[in-house]
């Protein structure tokens, strides 16, 4: 609440809070610009040298030494803190525990908030996951569209005015909303110097993302007596209207499963880990396979946060990019697939925020509380000036699947936190473009297919070590690895009209199958049906009239037969977008033009 300065906020929160706050960012009552304890351990030196006075002789010694050291780690100030605060926080990261075997969303959490219980809340025709501790009650919104390539994330004052808690009200729970956003990079960070990576920053002219994560958590606090059921009625009401006025496409509240699933994308963490597979250290955090070091960011005074910063920072030249916001704290965590990595991206960091006149500070010796900042766990209570961030003008985050007539990037959410499955109408070239493409984005690939003898020379030319593509025959049975968003797993289904054998489990995130076929027919329509993503090629006129009266496209399915040959047309909840593949040199020397036979597109 409002400490009588403008712009400037204090928290009231006085249970324990939700993590251990080994960042200590409040600020307590001062005296002439000194701190209490300062002032306690000042009057306390004096005291020892009094002592030694009175004692005289030798007992002066001592006495002068313990006030100058008591006096050195007062007032001495180091790389922005006083001694005596470095003391404490070392104090700290030495007495908890700092590595751990991370083989499930479960065990993430007992590892970064250790206090932290997961439990439900029952909304109408759905139940929500919520974070409990001993200081409130969180629960988490996924915002935007995950089909959409490109969805605007509302500023805090527009999600505060969704809840209808946008006005303090004095007879119910203090809220506190966090907005933690996550930027996956492509191509992948992991080498990069493989041909599909060498061959996607081509395409893309550079780094784009690959994946763009945006969850609310919105927090009610116990201070002031609430009980539970309070919380939890406060809570039910504020999701209840955050969906209505948004939109259920905008705002989903998340259930256990996909809650911890988000945590761990957050994270970065592979959930499937072997000993010491977490592990903090001074200055970083390793955690699935990746470096991660988090900062804690303040405007200079004077200045404003302003949205286009935000996004720029997930732009970075890492492997994944996550900030969290509150209305008083910025946070900023980035990783990179090593220690020289992180450092440059840091680097990059440092000049960015410079020249809007940001502060930066690591977070050294609070690593893992840095890792709990910055996941939406209700965020930390934070003392200091306003943060007021506009709507966040995101950039779009997909697979680039080429360029539309104006130049620009089309890009299509191939890889999900839930299952997906799409359909390729377009042949054996054209699903070896995508499933190139894909691996560029850290995606693993599995082939099962009817011609293993066509798709032997592409995964020799297109895998590199720790890269390689699995081509299996048609029915044998497999398990498709465990995906995640850094490393999706995508499955390609080449077999024809012919069965297919069992397919991947459709229970599990981050997995997509790609059915591909080279004619589409009647036996095709229901895998149109189903598909989350249709990807065609030219078609034949009665292919386009089969398959427009099966997505219920209209008119616009006549000009599938019109397009060029090397074009593509995108179709998501009947949205059809247009673009071209734009091959690499490296692409049309491995994979060849992708056109379809000249027999169908001209039947």
């Amino acid at each position: 609440m409002p400490d009588g300065g403008e712009g400037r906020f204090v928290s009231t929160e006085s249970a324990v809070p939700m993590t251990e706050s080994l960042i200590r960012p409040r600020r307590g009552g001062r005296l002439l610009g000194a701190r209490p304890e300062q002032i306690v351990a000042t009057q306390v030196a004096v005291a020892v040298v009094l002592a030694g006075l009175v004692a005289g002789g030798l007992a002066m010694v001592p006495a002068v030494i313990v006030a100058a050291g008591l006096l050195a780690l007062t007032w001495l100030r180091l790389r922005g803190r006083w001694a005596f605060q470095w003391l404490g926080v070392l104090a700290r990261y030495s007495g908890r525990r700092r590595s751990a075997s991370i083989d499930s969303s479960t065990a993430l959490l007992a590892y970064a908030a250790p206090r932290v219980r997961l439990t439900g809340l029952d909304l109408p025709g759905a139940s929500a996951a919520v974070l409990a501790d001993d200081s409130g009650l969180t629960v988490l919104i996924e915002l935007g569209d995950p089909a959409d390539e490109a969805s605007a994330i509302p500023s805090f004052a527009a999600l505060l005015h969704a809840t209808g808690r946008d006005q303090a009200v004095g007879d119910q729970p203090r809220v506190r909303a966090q907005l933690v956003l996550s930027a996956v990079s492509a191509p992948t960070a992991r080498g990069g110097t493989g041909p599909s990576q060498s061959s996607y920053r081509t395409l893309a002219e550079g780094s784009s993302l690959s994946y763009l994560r945006a969850v609310l958590a919105l927090r009610v606090s116990r201070a002031g007596g609430w009980s539970d059921d309070e919380l939890r009625r406060s809570l039910a009401g504020m999701t209840r209207r955050l969906t209505r006025r948004l939109g259920p496409s905008l705002a989903r509240p998340l259930g256990e499963v996909a809650a911890l699933r988000a945590i761990a994308d957050l994270a970065n963490a592979e959930t499937g880990g072997g000993p010491d597979s977490a592990r903090e250290s001074w200055s970083s955090l390793r955690l699935g396979g990746l470096v991660q070091a988090t900062f804690r960011c303040r405007p200079a005074s004077g200045s404003d946060l302003t949205g286009n910063l935000i996004t720029r920072i997930l732009h970075l030249p890492a492997a994944a990019t996550t900030v969290s916001m509150t209305a008083t704290g910025l946070f900023v965590r980035v990783a990179a697939p090593d220690v020289t990595a992180l450092d440059t991206a840091v680097r990059a960091l440092r000049t960015l925020l410079s020249t809007d006149r940001v502060r930066l500070r690591r977070l050294e010796g609070a690593q893992l509380p840095g890792l709990a900042a910055t996941l939406p766990l209700g965020g930390q209570a934070v003392d200091g000036k306003r943060i007021d961030a506009p709507e966040l003008p995101i950039s779009p985050a997909g697979l680039m699947i080429g360029r539309n007539q104006a130049g620009a990037a089309v890009l299509i959410r191939l890889f999900r936190p839930e299952p997906t499955r799409a359909l390729l109408v377009g042949g054996l070239p054209g699903a070896q473009l995508l499933a190139f493409r894909a691996m560029a984005t850290g995606a693993r690939v599995l082939v099962r297919t009817t011609r293993p003898h066509a798709w032997e020379p592409f995964a020799r030319g297109a895998a590199v070590p720790g890269e390689a593509i699995t081509i299996l025959p048609q029915g044998r049975p497999f398990d498709a690895p465990a995906g995640s968003v850094r490393h999706p797993t995508l499955t390609v289904l080449d077999t024809g009209a012919a069965p297919g054998g069992p397919e991947p489990a459709r229970d599990a995130g981050w997995q997509t199958t790609l059915v591909v076929r080279d004619e589409f027919g009647t036996p095709d329509v229901a895998h149109a049906g189903e598909a989350d993503l249709v990807v065609l090629q030219r078609l034949t006129p009665a292919e386009a009239t089969l398959l427009g009266g099966t997505l219920g496209l209209g008119e616009t399915a006549s000009y599938f037969p019109r397009m060029r040959t090397d074009m593509v047309a995108v179709i998501n909840r009947r949205a059809v977008r247009w673009a071209v593949f734009a091959q690499t040199p490296i692409e049309q020397s491995l994979i060849g033009e992708p056109v379809r036979s000249p027999a169908l597109t001209t039947a």
